[in-house]
């Protein structure tokens, strides 16, 4: 009778132990799924908030280059089509102006192989050369790639870089929302050879960013490694983040300034490779 007692013990505290064992594995796996889920959200948040950015980069700079006439040729060689844009004030002077980017509803594809939908509202307080020149960007019924981004830029002449301040909601397709604020510096590194020609500069990106992801989880990321894109480029191609949500901690790897859709996440020591989304 003992002898069978002690067996049934034993068994029943090796079910015990092998459903703790069972349970912690299921919430590590649970816990790195939905830090893959924030890493990837946040991810896909940053490249569409950076498609915005360089929207208003692109024909903010190719209208002052002009004086802002009105007349716009955002490849430099001949009068582009698509966005319909009024400026109030047509002239390299009177400051502060206004200038609105009206892509319609249509959709416009443009040099990142992004539609667009929607308004892009841009107000700048001085020339934009000057240091301390801040661009104000707002958005109407904006929509990149069919999600919608709402919320506010402010970008900052500090003369060799860009301060920038973000606040974005963003719906996606699915209606799931993503909200985030970030504080970044933007350099350009390369103007390829074409200093009056704005689509096709290169960009570096530093900074931090909080938010929350869209199953509701809280996170905040740093830039480890400088981000590395360009206006013409949807995803970035060199650079690593760190995000945190709670205690744990994820890295995201851009790679190796290959233009592609391609990085890599290392979770707790793991590495694999996903798939960006924009």
């Amino acid at each position: 009778m003992k002898t069978r007692n002690l067996w049934a013990i034993m068994a029943i505290s090796a079910g015990f132990a092998f459903l703790g064992t069972s349970c912690t594995n299921e919430n590590n796996v649970a816990t790195d799924a939905s830090l893959t889920t924030t890493v990837t959200d946040e991810s896909q948040a940053a490249s569409l908030s950076d498609a915005v950015i360089g929207q208003a980069d692109i024909y903010a700079n190719t209208l002052a280059s002009n004086g802002y006439s009105g007349s716009l040729a955002v490849k430099g060689t001949v009068e582009a089509t698509g966005p319909t844009i009024t400026i109030d004030k047509k002239d390299s002077v009177n400051f502060p102006k206004t200038i609105t980017i009206d892509f319609g509803t249509a959709g416009y594809i443009n040099d990142r192989n992004d539609t667009i939908q929607g308004k892009i509202i841009i107000t700048i307080s001085d020339k934009l050369w000057k240091s301390g020149a801040t661009k104000t960007v707002s958005l109407v019924n904006f929509y990149v790639n069919g999600n919608n981004i709402k919320g506010m830029k402010t970008i900052l002449n500090n003369g060799t870089s860009m301060s920038v301040t973000a606040s974005d909601t963003i719906v996606r397709v699915d209606k799931s929302t993503i909200i985030r604020n970030a504080i970044r510096t933007r350099t350009r590194i390369s103007d390829n050879g074409t200093p009056k020609i704005f689509w096709d500069d290169k960009f570096s990106i530093t900074g931090s960013t909080t938010g929350i992801n869209a199953k509701g989880i809280a996170y905040t990321v740093e830039i480890t490694n400088p981000l590395i894109g360009y206006n013409n480029f949807k995803f970035f191609v060199q650079g690593t983040v760190t995000t945190t949500t709670q205690t744990r901690t994820a890295t995201l790897d851009y790679g190796d300034g290959t233009r592609d859709n391609k990085a890599t996440l290392t979770i707790n020591g793991v590495t694999k490779n996903i798939t960006l989304r924009n």
